[in-house]
């Protein structure tokens, strides 16, 4: 899988998420806007470098709204993703 590719299915599954918890608490939705906003800031601007950095977003994330547990990448997708960067260990 390309870096592209990843941010591409990320972002898309990012807004129907949003859009989830925006109906299923509204009374939060300021909070859970700022939290998307976050982790897309953190996937437009992700890199091999910063993965780790992202996955730990995500985890902040999930103590808060567990939706955002379907944004964690598989342990497949992130091998396929560094081997695609030729940075697979």
């Amino acid at each position: 899988m390309k870096l592209r590719e990843f941010k591409a299915k990320y972002i898309a599954k990012l807004m129907e998420i949003r859009k989830q918890i925006s109906e299923k608490y509204p009374n939060q939705a300021d909070r859970a806007q700022y939290i998307c906003d976050v982790i897309a800031m953190k996937l437009r601007s992700l890199r091999t470098f910063t993965l780790s950095d992202y996955l730990a977003t995500l985890y902040d994330a999930t103590k808060e709204f567990k939706e955002f547990e379907e944004l964690i990448p598989s342990e497949k997708e992130i091998k396929a993703l560094m081997k695609s960067l030729d940075l697979d260990q």
